[in-house]
């Protein structure tokens, strides 16, 4: 399985957990990278073969970066299984951390990140009496092997540290202790208190539709359903025959289906092809039966399929006027001509208007200059 572009635009997550491997073996068309704009982003990624299958490093997690002589504790914030790259965690202190929409600070190479472990206790430096409490970090990761939890919907697996900096006390090369790195929880979602603009709990779960009663007995027949022409009339005319309180669940949805969705969208373009299928077998059988001397049959199915053509190509185009008038297209190209008309009719009026001032280097059309 692949990405889609739009998926490929939110492959950027702040999820700790691993739901598939998609990212693994996802190829990226080439042409994806080169186009950048507001409407058309670039996508970047690194080649199949580099990029990380299993990751230890989540949001969440805290690292340090490899090269930082100051050894700053970071915050993963979000994570790129494409690029192999980690989003972290801005250090102003004026941002709220509760802000879950936080917009990530630098960008860094997985490669640069070391986890921290946490303090630990270490003995004093000569001539000192209290221990110290150092930073430990792990410079090596050991997992157990990856299994499938059918009911989070995720993989999961352990990671511990092989090899820390510094060195923990009590390690030996020949009896190592692995240290548990837990995965970091998830943050509850704040929800905010409601408003003025805000709809309470109350008011939600509040019964506003009452379902028809149907008859108890199975032999009794079901009550006809409203008719949806009529209720339409009825709040038209505002006619007292029909009561307008009364719903008309049996057409409820039709309002509340999407019909720019994928299903809405597959379903007229199935009955749109079933029609133009249906549309060259009426006129070829038609075109069948006016039988000419001298023409085949062969011939007759193509005259009707010429013609099957040429209806489909002059119902599209009716369409497509169709649709360039509901757009507003053809009011604004009217009211665009009378701007010009009216633009000319100033101008012509302007020109009519026209008085030049006396002035000693003028002269007449038709009489000649005084010496």
């Amino acid at each position: 399985m692949s990405y889609s572009k739009f998926s490929a635009l939110q492959i950027v997550t702040t999820s700790p957990w691993t739901r598939d491997l998609r990212h693994a073996t996802a190829v990226i068309p080439r042409l994806w990278s080169k186009t950048m704009s507001w409407k058309d982003p670039r996508i970047k990624s690194v080649k199949p073969k580099d990029r990380i299958k299993w990751w230890n490093i989540v949001p969440g997690d805290q690292v340090r970066l490899l090269g930082d002589r100051e050894g700053t504790i970071h915050e993963v914030h979000k994570i790129n299984k494409l690029t192999n790259r980690v989003y972290l965690k801005r250090t102003d202190s004026s941002e709220s951390t509760e802000n879950i929409k936080m917009a990530p600070g630098r960008q860094v190479p997985y490669s640069r990140c070391q986890l921290f472990i946490g303090n630990h206790q270490y003995p004093p430096l000569p001539g000192d009496k209290e221990p110290r409490s150092l930073p430990v970090f792990a410079i090596r990761l050991a997992t157990t092997a990856p299994h499938w939890l059918p009911g989070a919907a995720r993989y999961n697996w352990s990671r511990y540290a092989a090899a820390t900096v510094p060195r923990l006390p009590g390690w030996t090369k020949e009896d190592p202790e692995q240290v548990l790195i837990p995965w970091p929880k998830m943050r509850n979602r704040r929800i905010p208190e409601p408003t003025a603009y805000d709809c309470t709990a109350s008011v939600v779960s509040e019964m506003t539709y009452t379902p028809p009663v149907l008859p108890e007995s199975p032999k009794t027949p079901i009550p006809a359903p409203s008719s949806e022409q009529l209720y339409i009339k009825s709040i038209a005319k505002r006619s007292s025959s029909f009561d307008l309180a009364h719903p008309v669940e049996v057409y409820v949805h039709k309002e509340l289906t999407n019909p720019h969705s994928r299903a809405k969208k597959q379903e007229r373009w199935q009955s749109y092809q079933l029609y133009k299928k249906s549309l060259l077998k009426d006129m070829i059988k038609e075109e069948l039966k006016n039988v000419i001397v001298g023409r085949t049959q062969r011939e007759a199915r193509a005259e009707a399929t010429w013609k099957w053509k040429e209806r489909i190509l002059a119902e599209r185009k009716a369409e497509m006027k169709r649709r360039w008038k509901n757009r507003g297209e053809e009011a604004d190209l009217k009211a665009k001509m009378e701007r010009k008309q009216r633009k000319k009719a100033r101008l012509e009026k302007k020109l009519h208007s026209l008085v030049l001032q006396a002035a000693p280097n003028q002269v007449l059309p038709g009489k000649q200059p005084s010496a």
